[in-house]
């Protein structure tokens, strides 16, 4: 999905975490509120690392957000 190697090998990384707390909630298993904390704590890093990239990458440096509008829409 991403073109950037190390934002695929997070968002498969946070995607492993989501499967495997997803099996262990629908098996009610206690160590699920656990894992749900490292999936979310993952998924703040791609957040991150996604923010990162866009502001650093040249390949987005023109690139308009919302093309026609100078802010989003609130």
């Amino acid at each position: 999905m991403y073109r950037e190697p190390h934002l695929q090998k997070k968002s498969d990384e946070c995607a492993a975490l989501w499967y495997t707390w997803f099996e262990l909630y629908c098996n009610k298993d206690q160590k699920a509120k656990e894992l749900r904390k490292e999936w979310c704590q993952c998924a703040d890093e791609l957040g991150e690392m996604i923010h990162q990239e866009f502001l650093t990458n040249p390949r987005y440096k023109d690139m308009e957000l919302f093309p026609g509008k100078r802010k989003p829409p609130r």
